[in-house]
């Protein structure tokens, strides 16, 4: 009873189920980063990057990483910590993401740097940009069991203007009484689908 007890607690942990804090709501890619939408930038074109390259995360990534923050701070006030799900508050962890992704795209561009918005861009010299956006969709407990997880990445050139956007996409189904959500399962698949594209793509 005390697993299963924690296995719920710890699917809400990485959720922000029931009444935690509600779910953020995700927008266009390019909101308040770029005068443009991001739904006018061409899928799957071949691209030539200059080097050095900077890396900026969109505001989606930002908001999610807020949220599971804010979700794990309110569960830790409402559970007691023994019964807490260590395996899903993992499983959960905003910075594998980030790990992850700058991981993959430090492979393709050694030099890369995390830069805040494209005017730091240019003032350190970047030659082009990559911008990354996470749209995630977790597990509902009563509803759609699948967690899923989209990752796009656009690439500018030296006029800081969109090439090319490249996606991975993710997923995973989450059982009745599984100790986590699949979330890095998801984030793992959808930076490898990724990474695929751009060894293809990108040069």
């Amino acid at each position: 009873m005390t697993r299963m007890f924690a296995a719920a607690i710890g699917l809400a942990l990485a959720l922000g189920a029931c009444a935690g804090p509600p779910p953020p709501t995700y927008t266009d890619a390019f909101q308040g980063i770029y005068n443009q939408s991001a739904a006018s930038v061409p899928a799957n074109v071949p691209v030539s990057v200059q080097q050095p390259v900077g890396i900026i995360f969109s505001d989606n990534v930002e908001r999610y990483i807020g949220y599971v923050n804010d979700s794990k701070a309110y569960w830790e006030n409402v559970v007691p910590q023994p019964l807490t799900n260590k395996v899903v508050e993992a499983d959960a962890d905003p910075t594998y993401f980030a790990g992850r992704i700058l991981g993959m795209l430090k492979s393709h561009f050694p030099n890369a740097q995390v830069v805040h918005d494209f005017n730091q861009a240019v003032a350190t010299g970047k030659k082009s940009v990559c911008l990354v956006d996470l749209r995630p969709k977790p597990m509902e407990p009563y509803g759609d069991r699948n967690t899923r997880m989209d990752v796009d990445a656009y690439f500018f050139d030296a006029s800081m203007n969109p090439m090319s956007k490249l996606s991975g996409h993710g997923e995973h189904y989450v059982a009745f009484g599984s100790m986590d959500a699949g979330i890095q399962v998801s984030i793992d698949a959808a930076i490898r689908e990724l990474d695929g594209k751009m060894t293809t793509l990108v040069h």
